[in-house]
């Protein structure tokens, strides 16, 4: 498995099936790792956060997850959702899934450039990540959906439209775009929103989920 870090009862993998143009994760570091010496590194936790790039893509991703389990750990698990099949896999493992949202599903052109794919793939893809959130929701899972507030790509009127489609969540996380920079990579073109914008959609966030998370310049919320 390639690992990018652990600590912190956090795992941050490399490699992904997806090209985001902001993403730092595929220019860092790795080092390859066995699932079992992931879990030593990991010994005094009760819960494990799992994300990075894209957990889903490594062979021995169900591996890791069995061995954490076996060990009576809560595992978390952020994913871009494009693998369903994998989620499914998870189902016995996992309690919580963290889904980041690349865009409105229905705008294929803005889909396919915040992810990196083409058209086809864009298409295809926002297609698995509502059925990964399908399955997940099905069995019980506690989801988070994530949304880079990004302008030109998200406002109220699109937040609407991509939560009637996913429904009713535990958690919303509103990310205000590049208010971290180890977060995200500059992309001309991909401007920070004022951080009064992303409290606005966090109103709308309250009909939607249980708990809404605001992270921006004004902190953590």
């Amino acid at each position: 498995m390639k690992i990018i870090k652990t600590g912190d009862c956090r795992v941050s993998v490399g490699l992904c099936n997806l090209r985001c143009p902001y993403c730092v994760h595929l220019e860092e570091k790795t080092e390859n790792v066995k699932p079992e010496d992931v879990v030593k590194r990991l010994e005094n936790c009760k819960s494990v956060y799992i994300g990075g790039a894209e957990p889903t893509v490594h062979g021995d991703f169900l591996q890791l997850l069995s061995e954490l389990s076996k060990k009576g750990v809560e595992i978390t698990l952020k994913t871009n959702g494009f693998l369903s099949h994998r989620i499914n896999e998870s189902l016995p493992f996992v309690h919580r899934y963290v889904f980041e949202i690349k865009g409105d599903f229905d705008d294929i052109d803005s889909v396919a450039y915040l992810s990196g794919l083409s058209r086809e793939r864009a298409k295809k893809y926002s297609e698995s990540l509502l059925e990964s959130i399908r399955i997940a929701k099905e069995n019980g899972k506690k989801i988070r959906v994530w949304f880079r507030v990004i302008p030109g790509y998200i406002d109220d009127v699109r937040f609407r439209k991509m939560m009637d489609r996913i429904g009713k969540v535990d958690e919303i996380l509103l990310y205000q775009f590049l208010s971290r920079e180890d977060w995200d990579k500059p992309v001309k073109g991909l401007e920070k929103p004022e951080f009064s914008f992303v409290k606005e959609l966090e109103k709308i966030a309250e009909r939607y989920a249980d708990r809404v998370i605001v992270i921006g310049e004004g902190g953590r919320g």
